[in-house]
C-alpha cells in the first residue's frame, strides 16, 4: 500500500524530521524509519493522528485505489462483530467522501447503510443486556420490559407502532419507478400481508406475475391464503409448488420456512435438509440455522448444538471461512445451549 513512502513524502513536504514526527506520536524515531523503509507499517490506531498531523484524510495516507478501500470496509463489516472507534471513523469518513464521487457514490451509500445497521445491531445487543439486568433489579417496571422489547425487535401489540404503512408507501412508489424488478414487489407484498391488507396484496402479486412468473408467485399466493386463515389451502398451494419443481432447492427452502412458521417442525427439518442437499455450492447456511432454532424451540438442546456445529463445518467447506463473526456467532449460540444442557 506504500504508506511508508507516503509518510516520508508528507514528512518532507512539512519539513519535519523523523524524530519530530515520532515525538508527536509518542513513538520512537526507529519506528518511523521502519515505516519509511517499508519494514513495518503504522498501527491502525495511529492513522487518525497521522492524518491530522499531515492535514490529509486517512485514505490519502494510502496509495491504494478507492476500490480497495471499499472492499476492505465491506470485509470489515462482514467479519467483525464489534468495530473499534478507529475502524468506524475510518469507514464513515472514507464513505462520506466517496458520496461526492459519481463513480463510487452507489457503493458508498450502500456501505454507509450497512455500517450504521452494523452499529445499530451492536447497540441493540448492549440494550438487551442492560434491559435484562434491569429486569433482575426491578421485574415489575414496565419501562424495562419495553426496553427489552425494542432491543429484541419483539412483537408490538400497539398498531400505531407495529403497522408498516411507511414501508408500504415507499415500495408502492418503488415498484412504479422500477416496474421490471420482481423483488421490489416481494418487499411490498411482505408488508401488505403482515398488515392484513390482503386485497391489495393480491393485486400486487398479479402485477409481479406479469414481470416474473416463478415459484415465488405460488409461495406468496400461499402466504396470502394463510394470512386469510385458509391454512389448508396454503399448505396445498405450497405442496403443489414442490410437485411442479422437485429439483429446485428454493421451493424446499421456502416451504421449510412456512412449515416452521406453522410449528410443523418435523416437516420443516426435512424440507430444510432437501433444500441444502439440492442447493449448488457455495451453499447458504439458512437451512442449518433453521434446524438449530427448531431444536432449541423444542428443547432438544444437544441436537441444536449439533446443528450449529454442522453449520460451522459447512462454512469451512463451502466458503473457506474459519474465523470472524460468521464463526463466532454460532460459537456463542453453542456456549449458551450447553448451559441449558447443564441445567
Amino acid at each position: 500500500m506504500n504508506i511508508g513512502r507516503k509518510i516520508k513524502s508528507l514528512r518532507l513536504q512539512k519539513s519535519v524530521t523523523q524524530e519530530e514526527l515520532a515525538g508527536h506520536l509518542s513513538i520512537s524515531a526507529q519506528a518511523v524509519s521502519k515505516w519509511e523503509n517499508e519494514i513495518t507499517t503504522p498501527d491502525i490506531q495511529l492513522l487518525p493522528e497521522l492524518s491530522a498531523f499531515f492535514g490529509v484524510t486517512i485514505d490519502e495516507l494510502f496509495d491504494v485505489e478507492d476500490q480497495t478501500h471499499l472492499e476492505r470496509i465491506e470485509n470489515m463489516l462482514h467479519i467483525k462483530r464489534i468495530l473499534s472507534k478507529v475502524d468506524y471513523d475510518y469507514a464513515e469518513h472514507f464513505l462520506k467522501e466517496k458520496m461526492e464521487d459519481n463513480a463510487h457514490r452507489g457503493k458508498a451509500l450502500s456501505l454507509l447503510a450497512d455500517l450504521h445497521n452494523h452499529e445499530a445491531a451492536m447497540h441493540n445487543e448492549q440494550a438487551e443486556y442492560y434491559a435484562k439486568e434491569a429486569l433482575k433489579e426491578n421485574p415489575t417496571w414496565k419501562c424495562n420490559h419495553v426496553a427489552l422489547l425494542w432491543a429484541q425487535h419483539g412483537t408490538m401489540p400497539d398498531w400505531n407502532y407495529s403497522n408498516h404503512h411507511k414501508r408500504i408507501a415507499y415500495y408502492q412508489q418503488f415498484v412504479k419507478e422500477n416496474p421490471d424488478y420482481a423483488r421490489g414487489y416481494l418487499y411490498l407484498l411482505d408488508e401488505l400481508i403482515a398488515d392484513g391488507r390482503l386485497e391489495e396484496a393480491e393485486g400486487v402479486l398479479a402485477q409481479m406475475k406479469e414481470v416474473e412468473d416463478d415459484c415465488r408467485v405460488k409461495m406468496y399466493a400461499g402466504e396470502i391464503a394463510w394470512a386469510a386463515g385458509k391454512h389448508n389451502e396454503a399448505y396445498s398451494i405450497w405442496a403443489d409448488m414442490v410437485k411442479q419443481e422437485p429439483d429446485n432447492w428454493l421451493v424446499y427452502a421456502y416451504t421449510a420456512d412456512r412449515y416452521a412458521a406453522g410449528c410443523r417442525y418435523k416437516e420443516a427439518i426435512e424440507f430444510n435438509k432437501m433444500a441444502f442437499k439440492l442447493q449448488p455450492s457455495p451453499k447458504y447456511m439458512d437451512a442449518a440455522e433453521c434446524i438449530a432454532h427448531i431444536h432449541e424451540i423444542t428443547g432438544e438442546y444437544e441436537r441444536a448444538v449439533e446443528a450449529w456445529e454442522e453449520l460451522i463445518r459447512e462454512l469451512e467447506t463451502e466458503w473457506n471461512i474459519t474465523e470472524g463473526e460468521a464463526i463466532d456467532r454460532p460459537l456463542r449460540e453453542i456456549a449458551q445451549l450447553k448451559e441449558f444442557v447443564k441445567e
